[in-house]
């Protein structure tokens, strides 16, 4: 069986007790990737399934020209169980290079289009990938043969150029799959518990993780999204985060939307204009942006500019919400929000969308599945009643029980027992909502004292001259970590001084050691490849 290869090769697969409850109780069906492009061709042939500036795609063309491309790739030698690097920007042909690969049984690697030669070459050895694939728009991009020329492994088999290029007529972007006679007998061997993808950790620092997901696993997590966002038919989502990344694939993401038949809408800018526009143009009832966006989205002077009365809800996860940014997205936006918190690994929480107002500005909502396992720990692995602050530890029936290929982290990534290190601080309010309170790693040490970033983020955002706030620890010779605050102000004109800074927040008489020792005026923060801002850089 495939399984065993791939465990040879470093996938921890389920514990087969828990394999089999999984399967028992329905959580896991008999049911692929593509069998779910399948299923939405047959109910929703003619509906759009997809749009990016003038070009469409029906359920029906997305299907065929998947067939099409799947018979070109294994003409050029992939195979069933390869692993293919994808990298590609939001754009429409990814998703037909996406479900060829599942046509025949291979399997993505998804890759984020920021990444260069250096982090392509790290993932491709870490996984013995056998091919690579670059969706590029502009023909003067680099394209496959200019990155994996500079390889210098035998991993491998498959050295092609990218073959499929935007054109400005989409008829001509898939004029070679034209001269193809789609094999449309493949079969094969995979069953839905094998491995559908490769996704990568998102991290800030050092070389993604790769993260091996099932395809029982996966669609799972996906249906149960679908419920939680109340996806349906007529939906038309906004996909402004990289198409990527696990929030923008399932949670629900695009993949839930063609779960249930609905249109999505790709853009590759987040920028308000943009994306307002977008939004009144097509009638874009759902998207999803992480709070760096959402914090231009509503400060934006263009707001009143557009009609955004179709959209109903803007789901933000990725990183932590403040409180303050939550509310001005409720009211300046006038949409219904939903809190997202979750991660590649597996668990994801959804606030309700009829929740209390002040459970959905507060909370990360509850856990997407009964069947999702989350404890709260202390720094001796111990049990912490709820209500406590603690590390959040989590396992269920889409999270991972290891990385791939990576022994050694498995040790100190997962307990004994199964639980997931989530590297996330929280805790469980009395309604079972989760509150994230921080990262481990984001901690500030000062003199001995603890200090979570996002409780000054939060104060900050108060202030009437501050647009955003990122608090970060700079080591110190005599305090070990000093408080930083960089921060952008609403207009470049205002000025603002350490010592006003000081005086507003002692005035919410926190604590005297969570008060900022320095601060930072400046235009921008420095941004991961998902929208997360990246404390290391900063």
């Amino acid at each position: 069986m495939l399984m065993n290869k791939d465990i040879e090769n470093g996938y921890v697969p389920f514990p087969p007790e828990r394999a089999q409850f999984y399967q028992k109780i329905g959580c896991w069906e008999n049911r692929t990737h593509f069998d779910l492009l399948k299923d939405a061709s047959q109910q929703f042939a003619q509906s759009i399934a997809v749009i990016q500036d003038h070009k469409k795609l029906t359920y029906q063309q997305l299907y065929d020209h998947a067939i099409h491309y799947g018979t070109y790739l294994k003409q050029k030698g992939i195979q069933e169980a390869d692993f293919v690097l994808v990298q590609a920007a939001n754009v429409i042909e990814v998703f037909v290079v996406i479900f060829a690969l599942y046509y025949i049984g291979a399997r993505p690697i998804f890759c984020l289009h920021g990444h260069g030669a250096y982090e392509i070459e790290n993932i491709a050895k870490q996984s013995r990938a056998v091919g690579y694939i670059r969706v590029v728009e502009d023909e003067k991009q680099p394209t496959a043969s200019t990155i994996t020329n500079e390889f210098s492994f035998p991993n491998f088999k498959l050295w092609f150029r990218q073959t499929i290029v935007s054109q400005k007529d989409l008829a001509h972007s898939f004029s070679m799959l034209k001269e193809i006679t789609p094999d449309k007998q493949i079969k094969i061997q995979a069953t839905a518990q094998d491995i559908a993808f490769l996704q990568l950790s998102g991290g800030t620092t050092g070389l993604p993780k790769l993260i091996a997901r099932t395809h029982a696993d996966y669609i799972y997590s996906v249906k149960e999204s679908v419920i939680a966002a109340h996806l349906k038919q007529q939906t038309k989502q906004l996909v402004v985060l990289p198409v990527m990344h696990n929030f923008t694939m399932s949670s629900p993401g695009f993949l839930g939307v063609f779960y249930v038949g609905g249109t999505v809408v790709l853009t590759q800018q987040s920028h308000p204009r943009w994306c307002f526009d977008l939004i009144q143009k097509h009638s874009i009832q759902q998207v999803s942006v992480v709070p760096a966006i959402a914090n231009l989205w509503v400060n934006s002077t263009s707001l009143t500019d557009y009609d955004l009365s179709s959209l109903e809800v803007i789901q933000v996860g990725g990183a932590k919400l403040l409180p303050t940014l939550a509310q001005q997205i409720v009211d300046k936006l006038g949409v219904k929000l939903q809190q997202v918190y979750g991660m590649a690994e597996g668990l994801v929480n959804f606030t309700h969308l009829d929740d209390p107002l002040q459970t959905i500005l507060n909370t990360q909502g509850k856990k997407l599945s009964r069947y999702d396992e989350i404890r709260i720990v202390d720094e001796q692995n111990q049990m912490l009643n709820q209500g406590n602050i603690g590390h959040i530890q989590t396992r269920g029936p889409y999270t991972i029980n290891g990385y791939y290929n990576l022994p050694e982290v498995n040790l100190r990534a997962f307990t004994a027992d199964g639980f997931y290190r989530t590297g996330d601080i929280g805790y469980i309010d009395d309604q079972n909502n989760i509150v994230i309170t921080g990262r481990e790693k984001e901690q500030i040490n000062r003199s001995g004292e603890k200090i979570t970033p996002s409780e000054i983020e939060e104060f900050l955002l108060q202030h009437p001259l501050i647009q955003n706030a990122c608090v970060i620890g700079v080591s110190d010779q005599y305090l070990g970590e000093r408080v930083k605050a960089i921060l952008i102000l609403k207009e470049p004109s205002d000025t603002i001084h350490l010592k006003e800074i000081r005086k507003f927040l002692m005035s919410k008489n926190i604590a005297q050691f969570k008060i900022p020792d320095e601060i930072e005026i400046v235009q921008d923060f420095k941004y991961t490849h998902v929208g997360k801002v990246n404390r290391q850089k900063l």
